[in-house]
């Protein structure tokens, strides 16, 4: 038996993570005949053909609670050698009321492991986007953009793509925050003074590391996705995308491929993925829920171990 254990936390039990779990272990047993699977959740029908492990939470938890303890225990475990964690779908609000004050799982799993700088990744086949903002609002947004933040995220960017890609001159875009990329100060300025510096910064630092780098950018974001899908076709696209907040990263990668995609944090001493979807509590036991993005972050998770 091969010694790499994934740790699953199929997230809030009201949602419908165990049900997309469910589905994906069913679809892939023949993938996962050498590994060991640990579930972090009240127990739940699995095919018998997985080496599956269920670790229950305490009793008369809430869902929120049993989802935060969850995921508490599956990063302790998963700091062990050759392991990986995969994680569904959560609910914040459940989560927060529950007395665990996260956004999500990124801010979560950086507290628990004492990750200083951690990044948010949504990403499948056509597009890699790497979030320098994550769960931040819109009216805060340009505040919470730095030199050093944009920095950090193209080195994680680019150090994953050398350890998991096996890419030793990694090729990063970069976006910009307004629209056409400011237009030369005209429509904004923070690629002028925050941006480019930031790219510049970053070349100059992997150049002293005698590491190798290509940093194009900052790039107009409302025709970038488009143009980027027909090198990737012909299979010279970029290894990551750095987007300036949520929305302007996940909605190309959500609308072309929603079903085939994960999210990914980057710092973490750990391998983890996830889900790109939430909790659906409207389809939620009714035997509805597509597992497709469950199937790909665990394809994914053994692919990067």
């Amino acid at each position: 038996m091969n010694e790499i254990t994934l740790v699953i936390t199929p997230g809030d039990s009201q949602g419908i993570g165990p049900e997309v779990t469910q589905k994906a272990l069913a679809k892939l047993w023949k993938e996962l005949k050498s590994y060991k699977v640990l579930i972090i959740a009240k127990k739940f029908k699995v095919t018998k053909k997985v080496n599956v492990e269920f670790i229950e939470p305490p009793k008369n938890s809430t869902s929120g609670f049993a989802a935060a303890w969850a995921i508490e225990k599956a990063a302790k475990i998963t700091l062990l050698k050759n392991h990986a964690m995969i994680t569904g779908p959560i609910s914040k609000e459940s989560l927060q009321a529950s007395g665990f004050n996260f956004k999500g799982h990124t801010d979560f799993l950086a507290k628990l492991t004492h990750s200083s700088n951690v990044t948010m990744v949504l990403a499948n086949d056509w597009f890699r986007v790497a979030l320098v903002t994550n769960h931040c609002s819109i009216k805060d947004i340009s505040k919470n953009i730095t030199v050093d933040k944009i920095v950090t995220t193209i080195e994680q960017a680019a150090h994953f793509c050398r350890v998991h890609l096996k890419k030793k001159k990694p090729k990063i875009a970069v976006l910009g925050l307004n629209p056409h990329a400011g237009e030369s100060g005209i429509l904004g300025d923070e690629e002028n003074k925050i941006i480019i510096p930031a790219i510049k910064k970053a070349l100059s630092l992997t150049k002293r590391n005698n590491l190798q780098i290509e940093i194009t950018g900052p790039h107009p974001a409302d025709s970038f996705f488009a143009l980027e899908k027909e090198r990737v076709k012909k299979k010279k696209g970029c290894d990551f995308i750095i987007s300036q907040y949520h929305d302007q990263g996940l909605i190309p990668v959500k609308l072309s491929d929603f079903s085939n995609a994960l999210n990914l944090t980057l710092g973490l001493p750990f391998v983890r993925t996830s889900v790109d979807h939430g909790t659906a509590f409207d389809i939620a036991g009714k035997n509805k829920a597509d597992p497709g993005s469950m199937i790909y972050a665990i394809r994914k998770a053994i692919e990067y171990l």
